[in-house]
């Protein structure tokens, strides 16, 4: 009979493959999107295709959070008991914590790729007519959240052996 503790880490394992491989495609899309700003098309074209890009993204993002709400609900479950008992499933938690320190490689390759985005995108925009700055923010491409990384590097420690 399996181990409901091994069901429960293997579940969190496929968790965390499914959001390494949504990460993946956004750092994907957020390399294109680095092509299209720097192709000298007109800023206004290079907006919509980013637009369009972005659209792109927001699947990924939903698998991304939907695997950090489904992995913090597991782990709050299963913490305690883990804890006690980790010993006992050391190749499980290894393979989790490889899987962790990716997604946060990856985590912090698109925050990098991001800002590059950003910065880029700033230098194409057209310039703000006098007296009419701080009309509008410029929109990030993809909205910082430092609380996720926190809460991964949090749960990665967790998970040292």
């Amino acid at each position: 009979m399996t181990d409901p503790m091994e069901t429960q880490l293997s579940i969190l394992l496929e968790g965390l493959k499914r959001k390494e491989a949504a990460l993946n495609e956004i750092v994907n899309i957020t390399e294109n999107q680095r092509t299209v700003i720097e192709s000298g098309m007109p800023f206004e074209e290079v907006r919509g295709f980013l637009l369009e890009m972005n659209k792109e993204k927001q699947p990924q993002i939903d698998t991304v959070k939907g695997c950090d709400n489904m992995f913090e609900a597991m782990l709050k479950d299963i913490g305690a008991e883990l804890d006690a008992q980790q010993h006992l499933y050391k190749p499980q938690v290894g393979q989790l914590q490889i899987h962790i320190r990716r997604v946060m490689d990856l985590d912090i390759k698109i925050r990098v790729l991001e800002e590059k985005n950003n910065e880029l995108l700033g230098t194409l925009a057209p310039p703000v007519p006098a007296g009419q700055t701080g009309l509008k923010p410029k929109p990030k491409l993809l909205p910082t959240d430092n609380a996720r990384v926190i809460k991964a590097y949090e749960q990665e420690k967790r998970f040292r052996g």
